[in-house]
């Protein structure tokens, strides 16, 4: 365990991954990095006045093994005088209910498990050799530099003391210490992607070069660092180009293409939205020729040469707009302007009214002649001229009567319905919805 140790040791200093009096939860499946993972640990117990919980997990995957790993953490615990607390699921029914995959809803309920403890570090028994096939994984698939960068050593509370020792290594640790361990039935199932990746890409890769798991680890380092200075001049471009929960277009065509790609990436991320690449290209090109772009759902990035923003484009056809009329003097009406101008929202003549009046969203081919403009448009190009957002723009009541748009709230009413010198007689609209 020496070597183990030591490079576990210079982790947590690098990364101060522990601090004095830390409640520690520790995963352990009873493989052998989580069992080493333990076993490290312990031996800090004193030096850091450390409190441990081991956390398992049974994913209901493996039958009876399965049950006999969780039986063998216990023991094992037990032996050690720790506290021990498991959990099991039905990791395949209940990810298909989810519409997960198996992986991702496993790691989705250990986490929360791990979390439920509400502990100061979760530890983690992911190693150097699990970062290399990570990054491979991401490699086949298609990644950024972000994704080359890895297993993160920390992230948030979740610290990874055991990430620069190879899975070799620990198991030799195992064999010196007579350290018992569990071996997972699966591990040499190559119908798993990362089990393929394991035993038959990388020493096909080893034949290469026979420390390529030191080469890999050597570019992980590197990107970290790039991605790390990179994140600087992020933050700095994203003060410079954020404003009024939007970015502001004409800063944002001005950083490198790096920088900007990452200033949206930070900022749909406030949104909890997650981009890939294809995304990323689609909202480039958008912000380049102005529109609107669909991230997934209701969703969209709106471009235009002012803005560019997340929005939410709902349409509220299934909610009712009230009415609210009253009719009064105009003459009254200019007089106590003040004081019913908290009763309206929009008004017009009511002798020009063409029968019934009601207030509605929206529909393609609404039209409007704004009062003194002396001209017929579209309510598109309506909203465009007085600056509405795209997002907003299917909340806003139109009213109209019988022979069609009389007023849109907030812009305008239109020229045949709006009062003049001979007016007598104002209605006051007042909308509001129906819940």
């Amino acid at each position: 365990m020496l070597e183990i140790t030591a490079k576990a040791d210079k982790l947590v200093e690098k990364y101060n991954m522990l601090s004095y009096g830390d409640y520690v939860v520790v995963g352990v499946s009873g493989g052998a990095d989580s069992i080493v993972l333990l076993e490290y640990l312990l031996s800090k117990k004193d030096e850091y006045n450390l409190r441990l919980t081991v956390a398992n997990v049974e994913h209901g995957i493996r039958g009876q093994e399965s049950l006999d790993d969780t039986a063998f953490v216990k023991d094992y615990c037990i032996n050690k005088g720790l506290d021990f607390s498991s959990l099991s699921i039905n990791a395949v029914e209940e990810a298909r209910k989810c519409g997960m995959g198996i992986e991702e809803y496993s790691r989705k309920r250990r986490y929360e498990f791990f979390e439920s403890f509400n502990p100061d570090k979760i530890a983690t028994a992911h190693n150097l050799s699990d970062n290399v096939e990570t990054v491979l994984f991401r490699m086949a698939r298609g990644t950024s530099a972000k994704g080359l960068c890895g297993i993160p050593a920390v992230r948030g509370r979740i610290i990874r003391p055991l990430l620069s020792c190879t899975a070799d290594e620990i198991r030799n640790a195992c064999k010196l210490a007579s350290i018992p361990y569990r071996i997972d039935s699966t591990n040499s199932d190559v119908a798993y992607s990362r089990n393929h990746i394991r035993h038959n890409v990388i020493p096909q890769l080893e034949k290469l070069n026979p420390l390529f798991t030191d080469a890999v680890s050597r570019m992980i380092a590197s990107v970290n660092e790039d991605e790390d200075f990179l994140s600087i001049c992020v933050e700095e471009a994203y003060s410079i180009c954020f404003s009024d929960g939007r970015l502001i277009t004409d800063r944002l065509k001005k950083q490198h293409p790096a920088i900007l790609k990452r200033v949206i990436i930070k900022y749909l991320n406030s949104f909890d939205v997650s981009v890939d690449e294809l995304h990323l290209n689609g909202i480039l090109n958008c912000i380049s020729n102005y529109g609107k772009y669909q991230i997934a759902g209701n969703g969209f990035v709106v471009c235009d040469k002012n803005s560019v923003r997340y929005a939410l484009l709902c349409y509220n056809e299934e909610k009712q707009l009230i009415v609210n009329k009253s009719v009064i003097d105009y003459k009254d009406f200019l007089t106590n302007c003040k004081f019913y101008t908290k009763q309206f929202d929009i008004y017009f003549d009511c002798d020009k009214i063409i029968g019934n009046v009601y207030a509605r969203y929206r529909k393609a081919g609404d039209r409007i002649s704004p009062a003194g403009r002396d001209c017929s448009k579209s309510l598109k190009k309506l909203f465009n001229e007085v600056c509405v957002d795209v997002e907003k723009r299917n909340s806003i009541p139109v009213i109209c009567d019988d022979d069609g748009v009389i007023g849109v709230c907030g812009c305008c009413v239109d020229e045949r319905v709006m009062a003049d010198e001979n007016t007598k007689n104002i209605l006051l609209l007042k909308i509001s919805l129906e819940d």
